[in-house]
């Protein structure tokens, strides 16, 4: 029996009930934690422990030590902010890089779990976290999310890893024959610079791709059927994007800068409105395919509601508003909306954001103070408040609030560190000329407190000295010589007159010396001889007028031969002793008082006539029914009387064989020598057989 004891207790310490497992397991699963999100699709985690007996920190356990479900798969409320753009806005208004910004999401990088975020107006992005928060789409329009900076699958039921597949048409588990498609390839080649329209997507279309065939400098443009951009208008290209159109999420990509890769859109759907979408070519199109689904019978009757998407919220917490545009349709055109005014109007405002806005609080700092010096290292100083923003707005606070979790921007700095400078100049140079006005120059340097010489800005707060002044030497001497004016009118039109001119001694200001002063050079001539061509004697009559001065009874207009105060209308010269020349040769002949030169043709210029005394007519009967015994009248009254006219030939008859003499007589220059011919110009210009002789 004693035998027996130690047995019995060696084989119940080896039994299995007492033997430790030396394999290592799992441990039971524990319970789910948090969802990640409150609406929208989170995500939820358990974790179980491996049970081992490793002292070096490992386990042998196989499997996931972490689990996770779908969890609140409920849609978000309506204006809800997009869960990506909610994570960037975490970093509104921080400290980057010294300046702050407002951060939107950036999808065109690499890894879509990693959390991205692009400054508004700035063309770079940033990744500002490693992760994004489980539960975010990995890409806009399309069915996966980040779990633990993964991308996994997520079914059409909003339950991870789930088999259910949504269809083309969005129906979950559906075969695709609830709607149909539109597919083709927009191949255009050769299209005007700028945008070119090339399809509209209708109303209730699914599934949407558009995407180039290949890379090309072209880029793709949506608006809506009112001319109204949603991406790249009016040639502002846009960064790869998600951005709410038409009640879906459509999703931008295009190659970042240096990148040439094909411009894609997709979205899910379905479109809320007709879209227009556009090429803006820049070079010749290679070809944009396209396809988009839509619902079997989807054809309406009459007019319909379309709208747009919602607009960005105007606050992003405690209540803010937005709008969407509403417009009636049909047949992708837009209409005045009393068309569809049978129909409810669906709503174009609406509240959003909600939830009271969190305390943040901010250093908010002022300008710089001028600084105390200009050169030589100086300070300045700038004002820095604590800001709280809540609610109700902000406001100054205690400094003692903000510096529980930001440290304050300093107050004072240092400035002006450069070296003092200043211009150093040299003596002026000699006077630029030797008499009169001239410049004087010099060099103007910008120097250091050492005498080095400096860059020009480092002067640039110092007035800078002239480097150019005039000066003024003794007065020039001047220069006395003869000037000499211009000609005068000649005394005679043929035959040699004489014309002057003014010789004066004077300087180059027209002053006058004497004129010994400038007898060191001879005197112009101030007299010379002109028109020396010879003159042309009259046969009884030079002129159209000295003529009719015989018809009148005037005496006879050849030249008299002792007369010689003769008055005349030429420039008379006072040192020429040779006499005057007759009216006959002045350029419209004598008037018809014999001695006056006319001023133009018909007597134009001359004193009245007095009444005929050498004329003694002896009229026949004329359709005029004036007398000629009157001893003047009209040349058409000479018509038909006779005249006997005294010359220095003697008595002599005028009657109706002189019609021609009369005619030539009331031209421009008169008649020629025969007394039948016009002239063509003064002096017996054209003539036939003109007299030569000479005075």
């Amino acid at each position: 029996m004693k035998m027996l004891l130690p047995l019995i207790t060696l084989q119940l310490l080896f039994s299995p009930v007492f033997m430790v497992p030396s394999v290592d397991h799992w441990d039971s699963w524990g319970p789910y934690g948090e969802c990640s999100r409150s609406c929208g699709g989170g995500v939820t985690m358990r974790t179980r422990r491996c049970v081992t007996h490793r002292t070096d920190g490992g386990h042998n356990c196989v499997g996931p030590d972490k689990s996770y479900r779908s969890c609140n798969i409920q849609d978000c409320p309506e204006g809800s902010k997009d869960f990506r753009e909610e994570q960037c806005s975490q970093f509104d208004g921080t400290d980057f890089q010294g300046k702050r910004y407002k951060w939107l999401p950036y999808y065109g990088a690499e890894n879509p779990c990693e959390l991205n975020c692009m400054p508004r107006g700035e063309n770079f992005y940033y990744r500002h976290r490693s992760a994004v928060v489980d539960g975010t789409p990995c890409h806009p329009g399309r069915r996966d999310i980040c779990v633990a900076g993964v991308c996994k699958r997520l079914g059409c039921d909003n339950m991870l890893e789930s088999p259910q597949q949504e269809d083309p048409c969005l129906q979950c588990g559906g075969n695709g024959q609830s709607c149909y498609s539109v597919k083709n390839n927009f191949s255009v080649r050769n299209l005007p610079t700028g945008y070119n329209q090339m399809f509209i997507i209708p109303v209730g279309a699914t599934s949407i791709s558009i995407r180039e065939t290949v890379a090309t400098r072209n880029y793709l443009a949506i608006k809506n059927l009112r001319g109204e951009y949603y991406l790249n208008g009016h040639w502002v290209i846009e960064f790869s994007r998600a951005t709410p159109i038409a009640g879906t999420m459509l999703y931008y990509q295009r190659g970042a800068e240096g990148d040439n890769a094909p411009e894609t859109i997709i979205g899910r759907g379905p479109t809320t409105e007709p879209l227009v979408v556009e090429l803006i070519s820049q070079e010749p199109n290679q070809g944009v395919e396209y396809e988009f689904y839509l619902p079997n019978g989807r054809s309406r009757e009459g007019y319909y509601w379309s709208y747009g998407s919602w607009s960005s919220c105007s606050r992003e917490c405690g209540s803010g508003y937005q709008s969407r545009l509403v417009f009636c349709t049909i047949d992708n055109e837009a209409y005045p909306d009393y068309l569809c005014a049978s129909l409810p109007r669906p709503q174009s405002n609406r509240t959003c954001n909600p939830h009271p806005c969190p305390q943040t609080r901010s250093w908010k700092t002022g300008e710089w103070n001028t600084c105390s010096v200009t050169c030589g290292g100086g300070s300045q100083v700038r004002s820095v408040q604590c800001v709280l923003h809540d609610a109700s707005g902000p406001r100054v606070v205690e400094d003692a609030v903000c510096a529980a979790y930001a440290e304050a921007p300093p107050t004072l700095q240092t400035c002006n560190m450069h070296k003092c400078a200043e211009y150093r100049v040299t003596r002026w140079s000699t006077c630029s000329v030797t008499c009169g006005s001239g410049e004087q120059t010099r060099e103007v340097t910008c120097v250091g407190s050492d005498g080095t010489r400096l860059d020009e800005t480092f002067c640039s707060t110092l007035l800078l000295p002239p480097a150019v002044q005039p000066c003024e030497m003794a007065a020039c001497p001047k220069q006395i010589s003869w000037h000499v004016g211009a000609w005068g009118l000649c005394s005679r039109s043929c035959g040699s007159g004489s014309r002057e001119r003014q010789v004066i001694c004077s300087d180059q200001e027209r002053n006058l010396y004497p004129v010994d002063q400038c007898r060191a050079h001879p005197k112009p001539s101030t007299v010379e001889h002109c028109n020396t061509q010879s003159c042309y004697r009259p046969q009884g009559c030079a002129s159209t007028m000295c003529e009719f001065s015989l018809l009148f009874g005037f005496i006879s207009a050849r030249r008299p031969e002792t007369d010689q105060t003769a008055q005349t209308n030429t420039v008379h010269d006072p040192h020429s002793f040779a006499p005057a020349p007759h009216c006959s040769q002045s350029y419209y002949g004598c008037c018809p008082d014999g001695h006056t030169s006319a001023r133009g043709p018909q007597d134009l210029g001359c004193p009245q006539a007095p009444p005929p005394t050498a004329v003694q007519p002896s009229c026949v009967q004329s359709r005029y029914a004036a007398p000629c015994d009157l001893g003047y009248t009209t040349f058409g009254l000479l018509l038909g009387c006779h005249f006997y006219v005294f010359g220095h030939q003697g008595l002599f008859a005028l009657n109706h064989n002189t019609t021609n003499a009369v005619q030539c007589r009331t031209t421009t220059y008169g008649c020629c020598y025969d007394r039948t011919t016009p002239a063509g110009g003064p002096n017996g210009e054209g003539c036939p057989n003109p007299p030569n002789h000479s005075e």
